[in-house]
């Protein structure tokens, strides 16, 4: 499989950078408010690209809520910094098409393609945007989209195909198994891959679909000076405790998470707490050992740093970036064993451990807990392994290198 250059491991040459390109980055929302995964690497993404002089525009809907998807901004185009962003009216949703549509394919019942189009067009997706990509699309060096389940995604890949650069932020879950997930792969120029696993994952999938394949990954900056006990101060959190940041949902293992954690209480009652962050329709048990917030984003570093440690219990990630944000700031983090990319993580960084089972899960809190010198080596080789390997300029020359690797740097 061709395109392995733009892989970044310690001592290997990395390509110089390459010409001022005019890009775009399609998503289906884009606003600072929308702290989804895709949503945040595809804003961080334009966003350091047009800091490095390239020519940037987000090609997104002007919808915010990820549930409605109604159209709340104006769509035409705006500036955010030094780059453009075009916003086009999403197609107003079919809920109950897409319900039925969801429960059949996740069953895997369905096998069509036309039936699988008709389920990324009852979602998130803007025939506006189609058309200025059929249009316009000549004019961009390249095109990068994602997720892969998004319908803005998709079908910006049958208007500009030549050009098309898929980011797909793939999960081992039924929708990667349909036969669009396969199509995307094969009709992207190269796909972006966040992580080795995730690479691994679609080639074993679709075997020989990929022409080219590139691990770029997602840059973290090192966290700005801040205060650890000003979180505390703030928020009234005086006991030592343990952290869990994202989506409270089952799919992101959050009912295991809490099951463990009460269990673990039961067994150790001694003052830590676990402390959830985040919206979702998981509503934790009325415990005094757990505790959901809200907080300040500004806050979210010194947070970090007050934990004890980052738990991540989701086994469906590409990258995980609240992992590297805890390791950027110096935390040992705690992840699913079936977990194949935060693993991966783990033990190529040597920044965390990995539970399988609930006696793994108790063994691992009470070693963390009370050895200090264990907590802080790891969560500095965590620190160190986001320096080294997903730094913006590494991450940037990657994916520079991986636009060249497929001709885009020609003149």
């Amino acid at each position: 499989m061709a395109g392995g250059g733009a892989r970044d491991f310690i001592g290997v040459a990395e390509p110089a950078p390459i010409r001022r390109l005019r890009i775009a980055v399609v998503t289906p929302r884009y606003e600072e408010t929308v702290l989804g995964g895709a949503e945040l690497h595809a804003r961080w993404l334009a966003q350091r690209l047009a800091d490095r002089g390239h020519d940037m525009e987000v090609l997104t809907t002007c919808a915010v809520d990820g549930q409605t998807w109604r159209n709340e901004l104006p769509a035409g185009s705006t500036g955010d910094g030094n780059l453009l962003v075009r916003r086009f009216r999403a197609e107003p949703p079919r809920f109950g098409l897409r319900a039925e549509l969801d429960r059949r394919l996740r069953w895997e019942v369905l096998v069509d393609l036309a039936d699988e189009e008709r389920w990324l067009r009852a979602g998130p997706n803007s025939r506006a945007l189609e058309k200025h990509l059929a249009r316009q699309g000549h004019s961009y060096d390249a095109v990068l989209a994602l997720p892969y389940l998004a319908g803005t995604t998709y079908f910006s890949a049958q208007a500009v195909q030549q050009r098309f650069f898929l980011i797909p932020c793939l999960h081992d879950e039924p929708f990667a198994r349909l036969q669009f997930t396969g199509r995307l792969l094969k009709q992207s120029r190269a796909v972006l891959f966040n992580s080795d696993p995730e690479r691994a994952l679609a080639e074993r999938l679709f075997p020989g679909a990929i022409a080219r394949a590139h691990v770029v990954g997602l840059g973290f900056d090192p966290p700005p000076p801040t205060d650890a006990q000003l979180f505390r101060r703030n928020y009234g959190v005086s006991e030592p405790f343990i952290l869990y940041v994202g989506r409270l949902e089952p799919h992101k293992n959050v009912p295991l998470l809490i099951d463990h954690f009460l269990r673990y209480k039961s067994r150790r009652p001694g003052d830590l707490k676990l402390l959830l962050v985040g919206a979702g329709e998981c509503e934790p048990p009325p415990s005094p050992h757990l505790r959901r917030i809200e907080i300040d984003w500004a806050d979210r570093d010194a947070m970090l740093m007050a934990a004890l440690l980052l738990v991540q219990p989701s086994t469906n990630e590409s990258l995980s970036i609240v992992m590297m944000q805890a390791w950027a700031c110096g935390r040992p983090v705690v992840v699913h064993a079936a977990g194949e990319v935060a693993r991966y993580h783990c033990e190529q960084g040597n920044g965390g451990l990995w539970f399988a089972n609930y006696p793994e899960f108790e063994a691992i809190l009470d070693r963390l807990h009370h050895d200090s010198g264990l907590a802080h080596g790891l969560g500095k080789a965590g620190q160190t392994y986001v320096q080294e390997r997903y730094s913006w300029e590494r991450v940037l020359r990657r994916l520079e290198g991986a636009l060249g690797d497929t001709g885009v740097s020609a003149p």
